[in-house]
């Protein structure tokens, strides 16, 4: 957000695949209004907060630009023929 531009008044971070609740949405939302901010999350955590809460985040888009369109051939290769890596074992 900073490299775009935006000035960042508040950081909460949550571990990853958290189940947001509503009470939590609006504790952060409330704090980004006292803050005269907006509070901003991306489309993969939008995803996991409660529909009544939806309305209180605006959603940031983020998108991948390869480089060296090649690399990434040559990294989903093996997922593209099956081959998930080595299996452990227990």
């Amino acid at each position: 957000l900073n490299e775009a531009g935006c000035k960042t008044v508040g950081l909460e971070p949550f571990p990853d695949h958290h189940p947001y609740s509503e009470d939590e949405v609006m504790r952060l939302a409330e704090a980004a209004s006292a803050a005269r901010a907006i509070l901003v999350t991306t489309e993969k955590d939008f995803v996991r907060l409660p529909e009544k809460a939806r309305p209180m985040v605006t959603v940031l888009r983020v998108a991948l630009a390869w480089d060296d369109e090649a690399a990434l051939e040559a990294l989903l290769a093996p997922l593209r023929a099956g081959d998930r890596g080595p299996v452990e074992s227990e």
